[in-house]
């Protein structure tokens, strides 16, 4: 949901407890070649899907991606 005036655009996004991917990748250390295909896969999707929809995040970084929860296996 986007709620703008003149001077902000605030974004209402879905909770995502998980954390971010940076911070598991520096707790996990490293991730095996089929985490990391699936991870970057889900990624790739992502930004498809903002693309095809024209919109631009500028800003890729492990430190972006949120997970919804704590569980290993959360999107």
């Amino acid at each position: 949901e986007v709620h703008e005036d003149r001077h902000y655009v605030n974004l209402i996004m879905e909770l995502c407890a998980g954390g971010e991917l940076f911070d598991r990748i520096i707790a996990k250390g490293h991730y095996s070649e089929c985490t990391a295909a699936s991870l970057c896969r889900q990624i790739v999707t992502v930004v498809h899907n903002c693309h095809s929809m024209g919109v631009m995040h500028r800003d890729l970084k492990p430190e972006n991606f949120l997970f919804l929860s704590a569980d290993g296996n959360s999107p």
